[in-house]
């Protein structure tokens, strides 16, 4: 009796094993791939924008819409570099046209907003992209209100 309940035991483990073992697992770390012309740009802007080179800003890129969609496409995005002190920056494809911020949420509250109403014009933003983009930067403002990324001050450039 005592040896059927470990074979049935035994044999219930080796199939949950087998059935877990088949399911994909995702990467909690996965991004949004950009092209290279995409990638190439950020790099540059976030320079500008921080200060910081070659930080692999252009390759750290998320949809602030959609986490989960890592398909590069018309949207609102978030780049920053590689590790926890670097800010967030954000911008907006709308093909062929980008739209990069200058202004830093967690610095620049009132800049990001002022970037937004110019962006609507430059890359004629349609009413149902303007409120879901606006709601999205809201959003994007009110978690990085209060952040310093380990500086003291804002040391950053600013345009």
């Amino acid at each position: 009796m005592r040896k059927n309940i470990y074979l049935v035991f035994g044999l219930s483990f080796f199939v949950f094993a087998s059935l877990h073992a088949k399911v994909p697992k995702q990467n909690p770390f996965q991004l949004v791939d950009v092209p290279d012309s995409v990638y190439l740009k950020l790099e540059s802007a976030y320079q500008l924008i921080t200060g910081f080179d070659s930080v692999n800003a252009g390759r750290n890129v998320r949809n602030l819409i959609n986490r989960k969609d890592f398909i590069f496409k018309n949207d609102l995005y978030s780049f920053k570099g590689q590790g926890p002190h670097f800010p967030r920056c954000i911008f907006i494809f709308k093909n062929p046209k980008i739209y990069i911020f200058k202004s830093i949420g967690a610095f620049d509250f009132v800049g990001v907003l002022h970037e937004y109403l110019e962006c609507i014009k430059l890359l004629e933003l349609s009413e149902t992209e303007r409120v879901l983009y606006l709601k999205t930067i809201a959003s994007y403002l009110e978690n990085e209100s209060g952040l310093t990324y380990g500086a003291e001050t804002n040391t950053l450039k600013q345009p």
